[in-house]
């Protein structure tokens, strides 16, 4: 009965994170370790060095907008996510916290926040749950200009020089805050964690 529970919510996760409810999920990887709290980081396609795409996105509260090229000089972690996503929603305290932990100076965390209805509906979310970290809306587009994409959540770890180093898939936890304190303090990342 215990397996049955469990693959019951290993069923639950793939769907909502693959995709919207209204969207076909053809060509969305499965949530992959989300219950084991380990994420799957995965080499970006190609090179693990990469430009990061020059996306100027509109930020969700209506302040302005976020240029990803102009972050150059800081470390930048872009994570595309979800209003609809589980994990994605489970994730976002240990963003916040990681958000505030650096300099602005030194470090920015970016939501691109996807698929999710309408802008307001998205500020009134992001209000309940005290995001202060720059959230930005995106499309598929935008989403896709980063690579090949397996579902949500996904982030993207970009080096001072604006360059991609590393890709996480799922929850990720204490290895992204791991890497995002060697990336500022070093300014790389050794080669095993890559």
């Amino acid at each position: 009965m215990a397996r049955l529970g469990a693959l019951a919510l290993v069923s639950v996760l793939v769907c909502a994170c693959g995709s919207p409810p209204e969207r076909n999920a053809e060509d969305v990887g499965a949530v992959g370790s989300e219950l084991s709290g380990e994420s799957t980081p995965e080499k970006p396609s190609g090179d693990i060095r990469r430009p990061a795409p020059s996306l100027v996105l509109p930020t969700v509260d209506g302040s302005g907008s976020v240029a990803l090229a102009e972050q150059r000089g800081k470390v930048v972690l872009v994570d595309l996510w979800a209003t609809w996503c589980v994990p994605c929603i489970a994730e976002l305290p240990h963003l916040q916290e990681l958000s505030e932990e650096y300099s602005s100076d030194d470090f920015m965390l970016v939501g691109i926040v996807l698929e999710s209805g309408e802008t307001e509906e998205i500020r009134d979310f992001l209000k309940e749950r005290e995001l202060s970290y720059p959230q930005v809306l995106g499309t598929d587009d935008d989403r896709d200009a980063f690579g090949p994409f397996l579902g949500y959540p996904t982030k993207y770890l970009i080096d001072r020089e604006g360059a991609i180093v590393k890709r996480y898939f799922g929850i990720v936890g204490e290895r992204l805050k791991d890497d995002v304190e060697e990336l500022v303090r070093t300014g790389m990342l050794p080669e095993s964690t890559k």
